[in-house]
């Protein structure tokens, strides 16, 4: 979904809605119902589940209200498949991710981002696999393998920076930082931790920064652990203040929640009992909210352990109480959720393998098996956006068989047909020996074929070889007409694109470079790399 094809109205509350999150405004939530409004206003499925999803988002981001994260979740995920959009699908896999995680079905979180990262296989330049890198690897730090979960905080690191548009992307950087100086403080090495520090602090330098994402509970406790460990009493106490005040005033998400836990038994480790309790308290008020047996169970092994370092034993078989009543609890929640989330599971498979189906279909044309034009598009648009990106060649050949309407003529539609049938054959066994050349029947008797990342010799290689290929395979239609031979005429386009440079474009030049071979040595392929034929250009035109 392309969200500057809709009008001025959709793409205004687009911005605010993406400068909202950005800033993490409370304003947030409000953009996104009004967008979803909008969306159904326009009877339009694909924007109403991007609405929805980042509705979604808004609630996990900002509030501790679970169940119309869960809701609004699950509506987007339903028009999202229904429309086959791939990155928000697999953003809505991550949330469902941290779902699992929060209801305590590590199993489940890891099939999820395992999943959504298989969504974004085509698409090499999005950093939706960075998210869901991160939170396995948060799945390994909580289970004390710091050193792989360090591995994934690395591997997040690179998938994040691919896309600097995500309008949360310098918060996500930042998060890497916090998690990575985390690691390197359970690993003892004060030297990394460090030079984590200077690079959060680094972020801010760049104009795009917000400035309130260093106010964010993440970070306020890292950099207060992290002071701590290197020493620095002063910037702890900065740190620890800062972070004190937020939680007492609980602003924090529902995405925070085993954060504060976390620091709750920090400040138990360093001495700082009645602050521990205080947030144990607070906590309490807010998990009045949240029906999570998980979150629940947690805070009452937070409780055990600090009642016992009191030694207020009243306390501590109060909080044992609650834990043994939260244990069976969560055991009974824990297996409804993972009914409801294995039941998601199989759906979103099926409807997964369905939508395969009919997108196949969609984008299949019926005689010769290639795309079509559909496909064609939807390749092509991803295509010359990687090869700008990766300043690397993109080959556009028009490729159309020569004398064909006299063919026609004289052997009848049918054998027209078979025709097609026969270049095509020859074409996909191109394609099915190289990854990098895809093919589509643009219409009637011509063919489109893109190479990927190709200079001019390969590109003429494998043009040649299949005008050959085409040549030396007669037509058999009996008897009548046995031994027919046909002919291809080649005109191809080879350069680096331009951000602005589209498939037109190219097929612009392949069409007039066709011309040329047409019009001259039919049967013969022509490779130019400007748009415009001129004198210049015809003498720059390698031919096969």
């Amino acid at each position: 979904m392309n969200i500057n094809d809709y009008d001025r109205e959709i793409q205004t509350l687009n911005s605010e809605m993406m400068l909202a999150r950005s800033s993490m405004s409370s304003s947030y939530i409000g953009i996104c119902n009004r967008l979803v409004r909008a969306a159904k206003r326009l009877d339009d499925n694909n924007l109403v589940g991007y609405a929805y999803y980042y509705l979604a988002d808004a609630y996990y981001l900002l509030s501790t209200d679970y169940r119309k994260f869960s809701t609004n979740l699950l509506k987007a995920i339903e028009y999202l498949q229904l429309e086959g959009d791939i990155e928000h699908l697999a953003r809505c896999y991550n949330l469902l991710g941290i779902d699992s995680l929060n209801h305590g079905n590590y199993e489940l979180a890891i099939d999820f981002f395992l999943n959504g990262i298989s969504y974004c296989e085509n698409l090499p330049e999005s950093g939706v696999p960075g998210f869901m890198l991160f939170n396995i690897g948060h799945v390994y730090y909580r289970f004390g393998d710091v050193k792989t979960a360090l591995f994934y905080i690395r591997s997040a690191y690179k998938h994040i920076r691919r896309n600097r548009k995500e309008s949360l992307y310098y918060r996500n950087i930042l998060y890497c930082y916090c998690f990575e100086a985390d690691c390197y403080i359970n690993l003892g090495k004060p030297d990394s931790v460090r030079k984590c520090l200077e690079s959060m602090d680094k972020l801010a330098n760049y104009q795009e920064f917000n400035e309130e994402y260093l106010l964010g509970l993440p970070i306020l406790d890292t950099k207060m652990r992290a002071y701590y460990y290197l020493g620095d009493k002063k910037r702890f106490e900065y740190y620890f203040k800062m972070l004190n005040d937020l939680i007492c005033d609980k602003k924090f998400s529902l995405d925070d929640m085993e954060d504060v836990y976390n620091t709750a038994r920090f400040y138990l480790h360093i001495g700082k009992e009645k602050d521990a309790i205080n947030v144990a308290h607070i906590t309490e008020d807010v998990l009045e909210d949240l029906n999570i047996a998980n979150l629940r169970l947690n805070h009452a092994k937070l409780r055990c352990e600090i009642y016992e370092r009191v030694e207020n034993p009243g306390a501590k078989l109060k909080a044992l109480e609650d834990f043994y009543r939260y244990t069976l609890d969560f055991e009974k929640e824990k297996m409804v959720n993972y009914r409801f989330f294995a039941a998601m599971r199989t759906k979103l498979a099926t409807v997964e393998k369905e939508n395969d189906k009919l997108m196949r279909q969609a984008e299949t044309d019926q005689l010769t098996g290639l795309g079509n034009r559909y496909g064609l598009n939807r390749y092509a648009e991803t295509a010359f956006e990687k090869a700008f990106k990766r300043g690397h060649y993109l080959a556009v050949e028009l490729l159309d068989v020569d004398n064909f309407k006299h063919f026609n003529d004289k052997y009848g539609h049918q054998m027209g047909d078979q025709c097609l049938k026969h270049i095509s054959k020859a074409i996909t066994d191109m394609c099915e020996h190289n990854k990098d050349i895809h093919a589509f029947r643009y219409g009637g008797d011509e063919f489109i074929i893109i190479y990927e990342n190709m200079n001019d010799d390969k590109v003429l290689d494998h043009a040649t070889r299949l005008r050959d290929k085409v040549k030396e395979m007669p037509l058999d239609f009996g008897d009548a007409k046995k031994g027919v031979t046909i002919s291809v005429s080649q005109g191809i386009r080879n350069s680096v694109p331009q951000e602005t440079t589209k498939l037109w474009d190219y097929m612009y030049a392949a069409d007039n470079a066709l011309y040329q071979v047409k019009e001259h040595c039919k049967g013969e392929v022509a490779l130019i790399h400007n748009a415009v034929i001129s004198q210049k250009s015809l003498d720059e035109v390698k031919h096969g």
